[in-house]
C-alpha cells in the first residue's frame, strides 16, 4: 500500500452506492484508500464543495439518480474536480452530456469489468491527499493554461462518442480536431480528416435534405440534430446521429463548430424495418378489406352455388398477389372433387398425387401445395400454393386452390383466405338449405335419440295419463305438443308444470275428450335441423327415447346433421335413410308460401285450431278455450282465423301447381 493510496478520500454517490458492480467496500479495497457514501443529492454536493473529498465515483439512473445533474451542480464551483460517471446503460445520449459537462471517465455499469475500470480512472485522475486531514487537489483556477488544455483533450480523446471541431474562420470549414472514438467509427485516421471537410462522410444516398438543413442551421447560427446516411472508410453505410453546436468568441462572432457523432445504425435499422412493415400490413389490410368485402358481396347476393363458386374464384384470381385460383365441389360418396370454377375436370381423391386435397377435406384446415405434384392441384413453375376447405361447421363442401408467382402465403393472407373459405362454405349451405322445398328430389332420414331429454322425462310425468297426438313447430323453435287426456286434466297439467323445460300448459278441452297442449322450450335438435335447412316431418316420442324424421336436400346436409346430433346426444340411432322424387310442387314448398303469406297469430289460430279438434264435429274443444289459450278475446280469436282460412284456401284453389 502506497502512501498517496492511503489519503486518498473517495466519495460514492447514488441510489444504491453499497450494491452493484461498483458498490462503495469493492470499491475502497480496489483503491486502497477511504470511501465515504452519500445518497442525498444536496449532502453529496456539500461534501465536495466543502473540500472533503478528493474525487467522486457517481451513478446516474434515467428514473433514479441524476448523476448528469450532480456533475452539472459540482462544475459550479469545482471545474477540474474528478467525476468519474457510471450510468446504468451505455447510453451515446447520456455519454455525449457528461463529455460537455467535462467528466474526466465514463464507465457504464453493464460492462463485465466495471469495478477494475472505475478503479483505473481513480488511481489516474484522482491524487491523494498531502496528510490525513489535506485538501483536495487544486482547482482548475489554479492549473496553469497548458495543463487545464490538456485535461480538456485528455476528456474530449476518450469520450465514448465522436467528437469534431471545425474552424468556422477557415474556408470550407476544415477539421482542426477528432477524437479516437470518431476514428473508430468511421475508420479515417486523424491524419486523413485534419485539414478538410467532414463531408468526406457523405456518399451517394446520404440524403440530401439533410445536408440542407445542416447547412441552413449553420449559416443561421443554430444547432441542429439530425440522422442520416453516411459511410465508413471502407465505403460501408451506417446511420449517424449527428448533433452540431456553434462555439462563439467573447464578441459573439461563431469561430468553431463542434459535432458529436454516435453510430445508431442497429436501431435505425430496426425502425425502417418496422416501418417497412407496417407499410407492408396496410398494403395487405387495403387489399383485404376489398377482397373480403367484394367477396362477402357475393355470398349475400348470389342465388345458386354455381353463381358463388364462378364469382367468387373470379374475384378471387383478380387479386394482384394472385397467379390463378380454383373452386371444386366435394362429393363424399364418390369420394371425387369436381371443378365447379377456373378449370374443368374431377380428382380422385383416392390417388397418390391427390394427397393435399384430401387432406384439407378430412383436416378441415388449409394446406400448402408447394411439395405437391404439379397435376392434378400442384404448383407449376415457380408457383406457390395453397388449398382451402369450404367448410360450414363440421360440413366440407368444397376447396378453394389458390396459387401465387409472387412469395409464398404468409400467416396474415393465409388467415384471410381460410375466412373466404368459410364464408363461401357458409353460403354455399344456405343455399342448399333453401333447396329442400324447392328441389326435385329429397333425402329423408329418420333418427332415434336414445338419451335424457325435456321430451322423455315429460313423457315419464305424463305417464299412462296422456297420448301424444301431434307436433307442431313454431317459427321460435318451441314445441307445441297435444296431448290427449285420460281422465282429469288437472293431474296432466301439474305432471307436465313440474317439467322445467315447459314453458305452458292451455286446456284446450275439459269434457268429453279432453286435451291439453303443452309448449316445451326450443330443445337443441330443432336448432341443428333448422341451420342445416332440414324440414321436421315428425316428433314422436317416449320415455325413453325421441324419433325424428326429416328431409334434407344434400347428402352432405343430412350427414352433417347426424354428426351434429351425435355430438350432442349421447346415442343416435339411424332407422331411415332414403331419396324420394317430390313432386313440382312440394308438401314443404306449399307450406312454406302458405306460411310466407300468414301473419303469426293468423297461423297460431290455425294450429291451434286444427291440433284441438276444432274443426272436428262434434268440436273437441271451443273458440272460447282458444282464445284464453292465446289471451285474446274471442272475437279476434275468430277474426285471426278467418283470416288464415282464407289464405290457406286461396293459396290451394287459386295457387300454382
Amino acid at each position: 500500500m502506497t502512501a498517496a493510496s492511503e489519503t486518498r478520500r473517495l466519495l460514492r454517490v447514488g441510489e444504491t452506492p453499497r450494491s452493484g458492480p461498483v458498490d462503495a467496500d469493492s470499491l475502497e479495497r480496489a483503491i486502497e484508500g477511504a470511501v465515504v457514501v452519500e445518497t442525498d443529492f444536496p449532502a453529496a454536493l456539500d461534501r465536495v464543495t466543502n473540500g472533503d473529498v478528493d474525487g467522486a465515483v457517481v451513478d446516474h439512473r434515467e428514473s433514479g439518480f441524476d448523476g448528469i445533474a450532480f456533475l452539472r451542480a459540482v462544475r459550479q464551483d469545482r471545474p477540474s474536480f474528478p467525476v468519474v460517471l457510471v450510468p446504468a446503460t451505455d447510453d451515446g445520449n447520456v455519454a455525449r452530456r457528461a463529455v460537455e459537462e467535462n467528466v474526466i471517465a465514463y464507465v457504464p455499469a453493464s460492462g463485465d469489468d466495471t469495478l477494475e475500470l472505475v478503479a483505473e480512472q481513480v488511481e489516474q485522475h484522482v491524487e491523494a491527499r498531502s496528510g490525513e486531514h489535506g485538501r483536495v487537489r487544486m482547482p482548475i483556477s489554479d492549473l496553469t493554461a497548458q495543463e487545464e488544455q490538456r485535461l480538456k483533450e485528455r476528456a474530449m480523446d476518450e469520450a465514448p462518442v465522436g467528437m469534431t471541431i471545425a474552424d468556422a474562420t477557415l474556408p470550407d470549414e476544415p477539421l482542426i480536431y477528432v477524437n479516437d472514438a470518431f476514428e473508430r467509427i468511421t475508420g479515417y485516421s486523424k491524419q486523413e480528416t485534419v485539414g478538410v471537410n467532414c463531408r468526406f462522410l457523405q456518399g451517394p444516398d446520404t440524403e440530401i435534405e439533410k445536408t440542407h438543413e445542416i447547412r441552413d442551421a449553420l449559416d443561421a447560427g443554430e444547432s441542429v440534430s439530425v440522422e442520416m446516411r453516411n459511410y465508413h472508410k471502407d465505403g460501408s453505410e451506417f446511420w449517424n446521429e449527428l448533433k452540431i453546436t456553434p462555439i462563439r468568441d467573447d464578441e459573439g462572432e461563431i469561430t468553431n463548430f463542434v459535432a458529436f457523432q454516435q453510430d445508431v445504425t442497429e436501431r435505425k435499422e430496426a425502425e425502417l424495418q418496422l416501418e417497412r412493415e407496417r407499410e407492408r400490413l396496410q398494403r395487405l389490410l387495403d387489399r383485404i378489406n376489398g377482397l373480403i368485402g367484394d367477396v362477402t358481396e357475393i355470398v349475400v347476393t348470389a342465388d345458386s352455388t354455381d353463381e358463388v363458386y364462378a364469382r367468387s374464384a373470379e374475384r378471387i384470381e383478380a387479386d394482384e398477389a394472385i397467379s390463378r385460383a380454383w373452386i371444386g365441389e366435394y362429393d363424399p360418396g364418390a369420394r371425387v372433387v369436381r371443378t365447379r370454377a377456373g378449370g374443368d375436370g374431377e380428382i380422385d381423391l383416392t390417388a397418390d398425387d391427390a394427397g393435399p386435397l384430401a387432406a384439407a377435406i378430412d383436416e378441415q384446415s388449409l394446406v400448402r401445395l408447394d411439395d405437391a405434384p404439379a397435376d392434378p392441384v400442384g404448383c407449376r413453375d415457380e408457383e406457390t400454393g395453397v388449398v382451402i376447405p369450404l367448410t360450414y361447421r363440421r360440413t366440407t363442401y368444397g376447396v378453394l386452390a389458390v396459387y401465387s408467382r409472387a412469395q409464398p402465403f404468409d400467416e396474415e393472407e393465409t388467415t384471410v383466405l381460410q375466412a373466404l373459405g368459410r364464408s363461401i362454405g357458409a353460403a354455399v349451405n344456405d343455399l342448399l338449405s333453401k333447396q329442400t322445398v324447392t328441389t326435385d328430389t329429397v333425402i329423408e332420414i329418420g333418427v332415434e335419440l336414445h338419451d335424457e331429454t325435456p321430451l322423455t322425462r315429460l313423457a315419464r310425468a305424463l305417464g299412462e295419463r296422456a297420448v301424444h297426438e301431434n307436433t307442431l313447430i313454431r317459427h321460435d323453435g318451441d314445441l307445441l305438443l297435444l296431448f290427449e287426456v285420460d281422465g282429469e286434466t288437472d293431474a296432466v297439467v301439474d305432471a307436465a308444470e313440474s317439467i322445467p323445460e315447459v314453458i305452458g300448459v292451455t286446456v284446450l278441452a275439459d269434457e268429453d275428450d279432453p286435451m291439453v297442449e303443452v309448449a316445451v322450450e326450443r330443445p337443441s335438435f330443432v336448432g341443428t335441423l333448422s341451420e342445416f335447412g332440414a324440414q321436421i316431418t315428425t316428433v314422436e316420442f317416449d320415455a325413453n327415447a325421441v324419433e325424428l324424421r326429416f328431409g334434407v336436400a344434400t347428402e352432405q346436409n343430412g350427414r352433417a346433421i347426424v354428426d351434429e346430433l351425435e355430438d350432442s346426444y349421447e346415442t343416435v340411432e339411424l332407422v331411415a335413410y332414403h331419396e324420394s322424387d317430390q313432386p313440382a310442387q312440394t308438401r314443404q314448398g306449399f307450406r312454406a308460401a302458405v306460411e310466407d303469406e300468414l301473419t303469426a297469430r293468423q297461423l297460431t289460430a290455425l294450429q291451434k285450431a286444427y291440433v284441438s279438434g276444432f274443426f272436428e264435429w262434434p268440436r273437441r274443444s271451443d273458440g272460447d278455450q282458444l282464445a284464453a289459450s292465446m289471451d285474446v278475446v274471442p272475437s279476434t280469436f275468430y277474426q285471426h282465423l278467418r283470416a288464415a282460412e282464407k289464405k290457406l284456401l286461396t293459396a290451394f284453389f287459386e295457387g300454382d301447381t
